[in-house]
Formats: C-alpha cells, structure tokens, sequence
C-alpha cells in the first residue's frame, strides 16, 4: 500500500468519478482505475460498486475512506511541521539572570508576535555555565553578560554595550563624596556576585589592581538578592544599570561618581558554530541582530 494509491483513493472517493479523479490528480483514467484494483486485490475487499457508468463506495470502502483520510491529514502535518516554510519547533535559551529579567522579555515578545507556533523553553544558567551547555548541545543559544569571549567553537554577536554603575543605598556614607576611587572601597563590604558571573572577574581584577583592602566580600547569587542588601545598606555594588533602573527612580538606590576604570561588559549573544539553525532558530538570531544597539 503506497501514500499515491491512498491519495488517489481518497480523491476517488470524494468525485465518485474516476475521469474526474484524474484530471484533479494530473492521471489518466487508466492509471486512476488500475491503482485503485490493486488496492482492491491486496485489500481483498471491493471499494467501489460499479452501476453502469457510475461508481458508489461500499461500506468497507466508507470505512477505509475515514481511516486514509486521518492517516493523509497526519501526513501534512507531519510535512507541515518540519517545513522550513513553517516556522514550528522548540527553541532552547539560556540567559544569565540579568538578561532573563532585564533583556530576554522584549526579544520573546517580538519574537512570539512573529512566530506563535514555536515552544521556547529558557532557563537561567551562570555565565561560566552556558558554554558547557551549548557544546552538550542541552541549550541552542544564550544570552551573557561579559566582556571578551575567546571560543574558537563559539559564533558571537554583541547586541548591547551594558553601562556598569557603582550603587549604594542613598544613607551610606560614600554618598557624600563627589568622586569615588577605588581606593575608597577600602574598608567597605562590597556585595559581588556569586562565581561564573561574567563580569566578576572585571571586579576582582580592579579590586586586585588598585589593591583595595576590602572589610567583607559577601557574595549572592541573585541580583534581586544584591539589590536589596544594598538598599539595605549592608554594602556597595557594581551593577548593569538596566537592572537597577528601578530602584534609582524610586530613590532607593544611588548612583555613586565612580571615577575608577571603565567596566567593559556587553549583552552578547552566542552559539555553537556547528550548530544546525532551525527556521525558528534562524528567525531568533535575525530578531536579535535586528535589536542590536
């Protein structure tokens, strides 16, 4: 039993006419006939009744028709999904927490606007950690939040340079100060996040560098975590300006006059380069090229 019998069968059962079958199906009427007694002689069934000049299903002709009309449907839809005309699919990202809550929300909408019919599944993974997932190929794609990323393996995009701010709550004392060096760190607890964040190095080496001798190094995992210890007044933090956009407009957090190093960090999106780009997976990247600034 072939797929083209089935079709013809089915196109048969729907005319009732063998000529017209054909004309739909670009077959001569012989052809029609002769595919349609072959199905008949390995059924061992009678399809169709023949009066006269016209053709009527049998009732195991009805019956087959339901049954090859849900198997032709499972067909196109198989064809459908796997299409590269249909975007369809799932798409794996990873984010660093950050970009997840910060940067990842406005590119999923768009993206969903475009394509709706695309499962996206994100988790949020340290920095250190997306670059092992991507090379098990658990992930498709992720979002960090670093400086230089030195991966042979690795394809990467920069879609933003991330402006990094020094913050305190607004009772601390260095705000009092018109200039901060990072000489005046000394002697503070400083609030970092926990190790595999991109741009952790960038702060240990700066601290290593002027040689500040901090009174307590407390380490958090979570930026929401780092943001209220600092509203607290537990410490001083360096953080993506974007994640604390909120907090400085409602006064709960101010921005220090860092006057040490430039911190060079950017939202940079990545992939593997041997990494087969689904249409879907295809439409994210483009979407994401498209929001770059």
């Amino acid at each position: 039993m072939e797929l083209r019998q089935l079709q013809i069968f089915c196109t048969a059962a729907k005319t009732l006419n063998f000529t017209k079958a054909g004309v739909q199906l670009g077959y001569a009427q012989s052809n029609i006939t002769g595919q349609i007694h072959l199905l008949e002689e390995e059924l061992q069934v009678k399809l169709f009744e023949r009066f006269g000049r016209g053709i009527q299903l049998t009732s195991e002709g009805k019956s087959f028709l339901q049954n090859i009309q849900n198997i032709l449907a499972l067909c196109q839809k198989a064809k459908e999904e796997i299409s590269p005309q249909v975007f369809r699919g799932v798409i794996n990202i990873g984010a660093a927490e950050t970009l997840c809550v910060y940067r990842l929300p406005q590119i999923l909408m768009n993206y969903h606007q475009q394509y709706p019919l695309v499962e996206i599944r994100v988790q949020t993974e340290s920095c250190e950690n997306m670059f092992q997932l991507l090379k098990e190929n658990t992930i498709d794609v992720a979002l960090v939040l670093t400086d230089e990323i030195k991966a042979s393996d690795l394809t990467v995009q920069t879609l933003h340079e991330e402006a990094m701010i020094l913050v305190a709550s607004p009772l601390h004392p260095l705000t009092k100060k018109k200039k901060i060096k990072p000489s005046d760190l000394s002697g503070e607890c400083f609030i970092l996040t926990a190790a595999g964040c991109g741009y952790r190095p960038l702060v240990l080496s700066m601290l290593k560098q002027y040689n500040v001798k901090l009174a307590s190094l407390m380490e958090l995992s979570s930026i929401g975590a780092i943001k209220e210890c600092t509203i607290c007044g537990l410490g001083v933090t360096l953080l993506p300006k974007i994640a604390a956009k909120e907090e400085l407009s409602q006064g709960k957090l101010i921005e220090l006059p860092w006057a040490g190093p430039n911190f060079h960090v950017k939202t940079k999106l990545i992939y593997h380069r041997e990494k087969w780009l689904t249409p879907a997976l295809q439409g994210f990247l483009a979407l994401c090229s498209s929001l770059k600034k």
